[in-house]
């Protein structure tokens, strides 16, 4: 799968892979130096995929999502920490 960020506000990421869609909890954060985080992930909010709650993304989906995220604020200069 080929996840893409395609909305970030101040408490969550959207993610779309095809027309399936992810939502992953988080905060965004004020950071007072380049190399402090701009964002945090609550990786234990990245259950289901977002229309289909009831079904739930594999570990190999996580870790794709994970990705998809880190590259997302890597392009933009920004970094993101996964709790």
């Amino acid at each position: 799968m080929n996840f893409e960020v395609v909305h970030v506000s101040r408490g969550d990421i959207r993610l779309k892979s095809g027309d399936k869609l992810v939502r992953v909890l988080g905060e965004a954060l004020i950071a007072s130096a380049p190399t402090e985080p701009s964002y945090v992930i609550y990786l234990n909010s990245m259950n289901n995929w977002e229309l289909a709650s009831d079904v739930a993304l594999t570990e190999t989906e996580k870790q794709e999502v994970i990705s998809a995220i880190r590259k997302h604020f890597q392009d933009r200069g920004s970094v993101v920490e996964f709790e």
